[in-house]
């Protein structure tokens, strides 16, 4: 037990109380067993004087021993022994309970007592050294050697180790706590003792049938009703009242006394180990059960709370019966209140009627090939929700490794779906915005086609090929005649109709190799990979002649008719030079009257 944990007594106060109730315990000995002729049977102040040490506080500890050698010294001063035997038994009380704190203190460190499994070994071996310890060094004090002194003291001292230190861990550790904060559960307890007390002192009161057998079952029963603390009080009821109705000639043991009294005490004594060691496994593993329900109870509470905060439930599938088993959350995430676990074609009949199929397949294909799933579904709630599901799963088998169900874990991510479609949306139209805001940065408003930094960007991206692969380049200028006239005349939304018709027969022109772009307000240039000079007159004439013939409307001028000029990719000229080339033989065409098409 931690520092904090012990109790929190003044300094004084804890060791007298256990110096009088040690005194009490050994004066009542030595009274029963008559000083030193008789023998004891149990010694509870060993008990006693080592569960103080346990207990008691760092700065108590000079105190309790003070007080221990002061209780003993008394009670053998009380039962009339002789002053030489008082200081060594004295002596070696004392050190007994050094032995027994420090042997004992590490089983009792996490405030377990010694109901472990593991820890009523060490606690029996503990309380066993002690004792043989205690006795050895009370024989070589007095002198008395490995004489029945010897056992009789080791026994005793261990026994009484064994039966009252467990017993008032238990109490001071707070198992007994609820009985005190409600004090109608100590009834049952008391009516069992009280049976066990009966049971004792029939069996011990009469010599007739040999009855020893009933107070063991008396102390399973109290072990298994009450725990610890029933299997410790009820060794004591016994060992109280067998070893008083023994003492005075009663009960199936004291015939033995009559031949052998320290025959009949090492009787009792194997009795009473007997008790210990049938009921000390059962507290241990009773405790143990006791702690993993108290854990699994804890676990529970967690997983329940952790599962409503996070929407997540778990599911289970009995392969052999087909029965579905939910939890709290699964039915929360159905609309439903927890009750009675669905069939399982119910279970399924609660997904959407588009993703049933895929819930069956994924089933049937775990049933099949056991291999775990993961799955997102829609499903409708009671009330005729909607949600997302995620549902993952896997195969439970038995020991011999054969599939014996399905479990998993059951997710709403309706939230995180919805939020994640939204993403989606707000991402494609995020890609739809900048590639308009791309198209737009490289197209011409008014005509649809590329715009003066879109040619010039391509014209470069085409003469850099062309000069490494060594392959002709050539570029068009186009510009409509007297546009301003045009604007002037008819108003410049038939001028825009006009230039966006341009456009119109500049692109139909071309192939989808070349480009077709507005450079200016009625300026359009042409650019042609691949094609010489010739060809590209060729192109521009064609141009030419289709913006001369075309039909302009009811609203447009009768002609409209463009000027061009033509320039090809000689050197290493750049595309500035190239276009100013074209530009130059365009105005010559102006120059020589319009409505021509001049090489550079």
């Amino acid at each position: 037990m931690q520092n904090g944990q012990r109790l929190s007594t003044h300094v004084g106060i804890w060791p007298a109380l256990v110096g009088v109730a040690y005194f009490a315990c050994a004066a009542i000995a030595l009274k029963l067993t008559e000083g030193t002729d008789g023998i004891a049977t149990v010694w509870p102040a060993s008990g006693i004087s080592i569960s103080g040490l346990l207990l008691c506080r760092n700065a108590q500890r000079p105190a309790m021993f003070l007080a221990i050698a002061l209780a003993s010294f008394a009670a053998n001063l009380y039962a009339q022994i002789p002053v030489v035997e008082i200081a060594a038994f004295t002596t070696a009380n004392t050190l007994e309970a050094a032995i027994g704190y420090f042997c004992i203190r590490e089983i009792n460190r996490e405030r377990e007592t010694i109901y472990r499994p593991l820890s009523v070994v060490q606690f029996c071996i503990a309380a066993l050294l002690t004792g043989t310890l205690s006795g050895a060094i009370a024989s070589a004090l007095t002198g008395a050697g490995l004489s029945i002194m010897f056992v009789s003291w080791a026994t005793t001292v261990s026994l009484g180790i064994m039966i009252v230190v467990p017993l008032i861990l238990n109490i001071a550790h707070g198992y007994s706590a609820s009985l005190l904060r409600h004090p109608r559960l100590l009834l049952t307890p008391v009516l069992i003792l009280a049976t066990v007390a009966i049971v004792s002192y029939v069996v011990f009161h009469q010599s007739t049938f040999p009855l020893l057998f009933v107070p063991l079952m008396a102390v399973i029963i109290a072990t298994y009703l009450i725990g610890p603390n029933g299997a410790m009080t009820s060794i004591l009821i016994i060992a109280v009242i067998g070893s008083s109705l023994t003492l005075t000639d009663s009960g199936p043991i004291h015939l033995m006394r009559d031949r052998s009294p320290f025959a009949a005490t090492l009787f009792m004594q194997f009795y009473l180990l007997v008790l210990l060691l049938s009921a000390l496994p059962l507290a241990a593993l009773l405790g143990a059960r006791d702690r993993v329900i108290t854990e699994v109870s804890r676990a529970n509470r967690w997983l329940e709370m952790s599962e409503h905060f996070a929407h997540v439930g778990h599911w289970r599938l009995d392969l052999a019966k087909q029965k579905v088993f939910w939890s709290d959350e699964v039915f929360h995430i159905h609309g439903l209140e927890p009750g009675p676990n669905p069939p399982l074609e119910g279970a399924i009949n609660y997904y959407h009627p588009d993703d049933r199929p895929k819930v069956e397949a994924f089933l049937a294909k775990l049933v099949e090939t056991h291999e775990p799933f993961d799955f997102q579904a829609r499903l409708f709630t009671v009330q005729g929700e909607e949600r997302y599901v995620r549902s993952r799963g896997d195969v439970e088998r038995n020991a011999a490794g054969d599939a014996v169900g399905l479990f998993g874990i059951f997710q709403d991510v309706t939230e995180t779906t919805i939020a994640n479609l939204r993403l989606a949306e707000a991402r494609e139209l995020a890609e739809k915005q900048a590639d308009m805001a791309m198209l737009m940065a490289q197209t011409d408003a008014l005509t649809g086609i590329a715009n003066r930094r879109s040619a010039l960007s391509f014209l470069e991206t085409e003469m850099r090929h062309a000069l490494e692969d060594g392959t002709p380049l050539s570029v068009a200028i186009l510009d409509i005649d007297h546009f301003k006239s045009i604007n002037d005349r008819y108003g410049h939304g038939t001028g825009d109709a006009v230039i966006r018709k341009t456009a119109a027969l500049c692109s139909g022109a071309v192939r989808s190799s070349d480009m077709a772009g507005r450079i200016g307000g009625e300026e359009f240039v042409l650019i042609l990979p691949g094609a010489d000079s010739a060809t590209a007159q060729n192109v521009g004439e064609r141009v030419r002649v289709s913006i001369e013939t075309a039909d302009w409307g009811a609203d447009g001028p009768d002609t409209v008719t463009a000027s061009i000029g033509v320039a090809t990719l000689k050197g290493t000229e750049g595309a500035e030079q190239l276009l100013a080339e074209a530009d130059g033989a365009l105005y010559r065409a102006k120059r020589e009257g319009r409505n021509l098409l001049r090489a550079a």
